[in-house]
């Protein structure tokens, strides 16, 4: 079925809510309803944004956890209330005055009354010699997940864009052996420029060739012809989203490639099309992070229950 049609069902829809993505917050907001006895369909293609990174830190009772034994975890909690899983991709979803109807890659069509998009983000990284090989295996997007395990080694920051200055300074307490890389850029004005090297931070101007490291970050290669030794990069590249079904369903993304989402004291997650929630790093609603994902589908969850319910008593089923 193509977006824009409409059908009229005679059948109860298959679930009262499908979750595209098993990620956090996906999980997280199939618990919420799975435990409020609500029909619960999860449907996962396996290509989550942590995937490269070995460890998961700074979500409380499983820091140090692998992403993929979280999700395991996850998966094994809300199919005890219930919840169905079909690893694929959904590839459409369309809406109907009964409610959606979504696509999967296999052909099948399942419809339901509600839709939470659960895909997440995608990161854009620089098409630099050994950026992507060396992408959560020595480079780094945050600095509260990775920090603490390259404590005082020899660190960088990539710092491409005057965004990202701000970003650059938490780097700074993990390391008295700091060199900001600017790529080429010029990003820096006189103050600026002046209070990083008062802290002692080096900044590096010349543009950058080539990541180097076979089992982690080793150095940095500079156009000029030196080799930087660092342990660990920090860089936090610009973002898309994951899934072309936000687009699809005409939502509206911010210029940083997030969903714009509405939370209000009715619950979070709403967009503009009625009965689909957005949750977790797709989303405007918190920065993207595991415990904030979790966070976030607990509330979209949560939502989604509470207005179901009022359904119910107008009527509406």
């Amino acid at each position: 079925m193509e977006r824009g049609e409409t059908n009229t069902r005679e059948t109860e829809p298959d679930y009262d809510v499908i979750i595209v993505g098993a990620g956090p917050a996906g999980l997280s907001a199939a618990l919420q309803l799975g435990r409020s006895l609500r029909s619960v369909l999860i449907c996962d293609n396996d290509e989550p944004r942590n995937g490269p990174a070995a460890e998961a830190h700074g979500y409380l009772t499983r820091d140090g956890i692998s992403p993929q034994e979280l999700r395991r975890l996850g998966r094994e909690e809300v199919s005890t209330y219930g919840g169905e899983f079909r690893d694929a991709q959904v590839t459409n979803i369309s809406r109907d005055d009964d409610g959606f109807t979504s696509t999967l890659k296999t052909g099948e069509t399942v419809t339901s009354r509600k839709v939470v998009l659960a895909t997440g983000i995608s990161d854009v990284l620089p098409d630099t010699d050994g950026f992507e090989e060396l992408w959560g295996n020595g480079v780094h997007h945050c600095p509260y997940c990775h920090g603490y395990e390259v404590r005082n080694e020899p660190l960088g920051v990539l710092v491409r864009t005057s965004e990202v200055v701000e970003y650059a300074k938490l780097i700074y307490n993990l390391s008295e052996d700091l060199v900001v890389f600017t790529d080429g850029q010029d990003v820096f004005d006189e103050e600026i420029r002046s209070a990083f090297v008062e802290q002692e931070i080096e900044i590096e101007d010349e543009p950058i060739t080539a990541l180097n490291g076979s089992d982690g970050l080793e150095s940095v290669s500079l156009s000029d012809g030196r080799d930087i030794a660092r342990h660990a990069l920090f860089y936090p590249p610009p973002m898309k989203q994951h899934s072309e079904l936000s687009e699809q369903l005409g939502l509206q993304v911010n210029q940083v490639g997030l969903v714009e989402t509405e939370r209000s004291q009715h619950g979070a997650g709403f967009t503009s099309v009625d009965g689909l929630f957005v949750a977790g790093d797709a989303s405007s609603g918190l920065a993207p992070s595991i415990p904030s994902a979790v966070a976030d589908g607990s509330e979209v969850g949560a939502t989604v229950n509470m207005e179901l319910s009022g359904e119910a008593f107008e009527g509406k089923k």
